[in-house]
């Protein structure tokens, strides 16, 4: 199952399977990122939510995530170093079972911290079916450490050097020249905390890949400030469990 949302644009698929519902806690993000959205709007200036609206505005015109990987199609491999220097190849990942594979922009973002935390309270039921999780971010250097450190996190943090597995999932683009000023305008030097000169960012992207390596669920959405549900992850591996059986 793909999921690829179409609302109208804001600034701020059927679902198949669905979500579980006996496990609350993992369908509640979405409300959590509507809160900070909530937050946001009485702290940020106009100014910053045009930006934020024509980033998002921007993404679906250009239909960017058309670009990204479906199911069915077969998971690049990648080798790709953790917070810690570790290197974890795709393979050895999937070996014991399904991978769950998530691109978030970075630490900077808080939509994207808050997924992190839902993942984190997910891990243990990914874990209990098989399940694999890691996430992956543009981000390197000592960033992804300072990371796991502040949110408290024991995920697989992978740094995506060069932006080599976003680009070869279809989910990488180039931060507009727009957004680009406006996030320099606040302090924000990507080319630092990337390591490349190139300002690029993932569109937030959740896969399910199976041991064999092929794409059973993908959710990929232009806007920002939506992610997946854990509880739905979850229902993906649990189906995909089931037809590979």
């Amino acid at each position: 199952m793909t999921t690829t949302r179409t609302p109208t644009a804001s600034r701020f698929q059927p679902i198949d399977p669905q979500p579980d519902d006996s496990q609350p806690m993992l369908n509640q993000t979405n409300k959590t990122l509507a809160r900070i959205r909530t937050e946001l709007l009485t702290t940020f200036s106009a100014a910053d939510w045009e930006s934020y609206n024509h980033l998002v505005r921007w993404l679906r015109d250009t239909d960017v995530a058309s670009h990204a990987l479906k199911v069915g199609d077969d998971a690049p491999s990648f080798l790709l170093p953790d917070a810690d220097g570790r290197l974890h190849s795709s393979e050895r990942l999937r070996r014991k079972g399904p991978l769950v594979l998530s691109f978030f922009r970075g630490g900077w973002c808080p939509f994207c911290t808050a997924e992190l935390c839902a993942l984190q309270a997910a891990k243990d039921e990914f874990e209990s079916i098989g399940a694999t999780l890691a996430v992956v971010t543009p981000e390197t250097r000592d960033f992804p450490r300072q990371l796991k450190r502040s949110l408290g996190l024991d995920l697989k943090v992978l740094s995506d050097v060069d932006y080599g597995v976003a680009i070869s999932y279809g989910v990488l683009f180039r931060v507009p020249d727009e957004t680009k000023a406006h996030y320099s305008r606040l302090g924000f030097d990507f080319g630092a905390r990337h390591g490349s000169p190139e300002w690029m960012l993932p569109i937030p992207a959740t896969y399910v890949i199976d041991a064999e390596g092929r794409i059973r669920s993908a959710f990929v959405e232009p806007d920002f400030t939506i992610r997946e549900e854990p509880a739905q992850i979850l229902a993906s591996l649990r189906q995909a469990a089931s037809t590979s059986e």
